[in-house]
């Protein structure tokens, strides 16, 4: 029974997490029009490709929800929400994420690397405070 607590739990993290940074996005895209606004956003990308990679990632690898069809519930506002499963989700959030940094190719290729956990995503670590870190 605690099994199914705990992955019940953890779907609602991915799930919370998810629709934050889609509310983010929605915003973010309001601002970018080239890939000068895009550089001039850039942290603002680089800790949504963070968020996505810990809050996000991270819980999908660990629970083996390999199998993406599972139904989720991503908050998208204090009183709606969109009924997506995992890969519908990833789509709305990483897919989006990397579609908004695409005109500037050093953005994109920096949101890789730190989704992919390569040495850009640990210097990035380094450099956020504890309590980001903790709210993840």
């Amino acid at each position: 029974m605690m099994n199914g607590i705990k992955a019940g739990l953890e779907l609602q993290k991915i799930s919370i997490s998810m629709g934050k940074v889609y509310k983010t996005l929605s915003t973010l895209s309001g601002k970018i029009q080239d890939n000068l606004d895009v550089y001039d956003n850039k942290d603002d990308f680089y800790v949504l490709a963070y968020t996505c990679r810990v809050a996000i990632l991270d819980r999908i690898q660990a629970n083996d929800w390999i199998q993406m069809q599972i139904p989720i519930r991503i908050p998208t506002s204090m009183f709606t929400s969109r009924k997506e499963t995992i890969a519908t989700g990833l789509n709305l959030t990483i897919g989006k994420l990397k579609e908004l940094a695409s005109s500037n190719s050093t953005v994109a290729y920096n949101i890789e690397e730190i989704l992919q956990k390569r040495k850009l995503f640990y210097d990035f670590e380094k450099m956020l405070p504890p309590n980001i870190k903790d709210k993840l």
